[in-house]
């Protein structure tokens, strides 16, 4: 259950709907006409986390989802010896609370706000309500489950890589096209880090800045301090098959 002692209502849902960013099977929103979404939006509790505050943990019970309004949100996993694994991160459009939605059941991963996060709560009980009032709403959930599938079965294959340079390519190709945007010109993955790309393929810091050196040496992509942009995914992708 979500801790709600930390939760602030947020007061201009509409807002915060519309300008959710646009994709393919990946934004549980996106599909629904206006009587569809109004009904969702009346459905769900909204609420505002702030900066490492936790939307749900793992191993607490689980409640729904948190359809992400705005802000960005991070997946985690605890490891062996205490060490934290990121999975992935989540934006405004994405839900957390997958892969069991319905059902007793507890969480297999963290999701934690980085940043301030607006959130609409859709607890089991207002789930079941919803599949079975919008035919539309049931259909862009399953939609969505079946792309975060794809995105963790992407994470798995590329921690299962046996050269971290190789792991890293993987993971910002997938990035990419996660990115929904065309992938002819530069594509920026926007917040983050070379400490987030370590934990998410298990590797240190120190290797993740050197790959990414031979990489912007080479003009693939370019860096910055919370922000990356790839220049040229063709030969990001190249990098795989040499």
């Amino acid at each position: 259950m979500v801790g709600r002692g930390h939760a602030h209502e947020v007061t201009d849902p509409g807002q915060s709907c519309e300008e959710a960013p646009r994709g393919t099977g990946r934004y549980v929103l996106k599909a629904l006409g206006k009587p569809d979404l109004d009904l969702v939006m009346r459905t769900g509790r909204l609420v505002t986390y702030q900066n490492r505050e936790y939307l749900l943990r793992e191993g607490e019970p689980a409640n729904g989802i948190h359809v992400i309004l705005s802000g960005i949100v991070e997946s985690t996993h605890a490891g062996t010896q205490g060490r934290e694994l990121m999975l992935a991160t989540w934006e405004a459009g994405d839900f957390v609370g997958a892969p069991y939605i319905l059902g007793d059941h507890r969480h297999s991963w963290s999701a934690r706000a980085l940043g301030r996060v607006e959130a609409l709560h859709l607890d089991q009980d207002s789930l079941r309500r919803l599949i079975g009032q919008s035919p539309s709403f049931a259909v862009a959930l399953i939609e969505c489950l079946g792309f975060k599938g794809e995105t963790y079965s992407m994470l798995a294959q590329t921690l299962a890589g046996q050269k971290a340079a190789e792991r890293l390519v993987l993971l910002l190709v997938k990035l990419c096209e996660n990115a929904a945007q065309d992938e002819s010109g530069p594509i920026s993955l926007g917040r983050i880090t070379q400490a987030n790309l370590a934990r998410m393929i298990g590797a240190t810091r120190q290797s993740i800045s050197l790959i990414l050196n031979r990489l912007q040496d080479d003009g693939i992509i370019t860096t910055g301090p919370t922000k990356m942009v790839v220049n040229d995914l063709a030969a990001l992708r190249k990098q795989v098959t040499d």
